[in-house]
């Protein structure tokens, strides 16, 4: 009785929303495409943000010591690998 119950009334709330977008169509449009545009902003500031960690992650200067420097030179102690 009460899964009946909870079938019905989720199926007549379907169906006051359908009505709803149709007769308010313009709204539905606009709450819609701010929806979209706060999910690609919100998205797009996670993705710099996980790149910018990364770059961060991947700094490493290591001074080098004796050999040849990577660009063939004499090395010196401020060139960095």
């Amino acid at each position: 009785m009460l899964a009946i119950f909870a079938k019905t009334s989720i199926e007549l709330a379907v169906v006051l929303l359908l009505i709803y977008g149709f007769i308010h169509e313009k709204e539905v449009i606009k709450f819609e495409q701010y929806v979209k545009m706060v999910i690609v902003v919100n998205y797009r500031r996670y993705k710099k943000r996980k790149r910018i960690e990364q770059m961060k992650k991947n700094r490493e200067f290591r001074v080098v010591k004796g050999g040849k420097s990577p660009n063939g030179r004499t090395p010196h102690s401020f060139d960095v690998a």
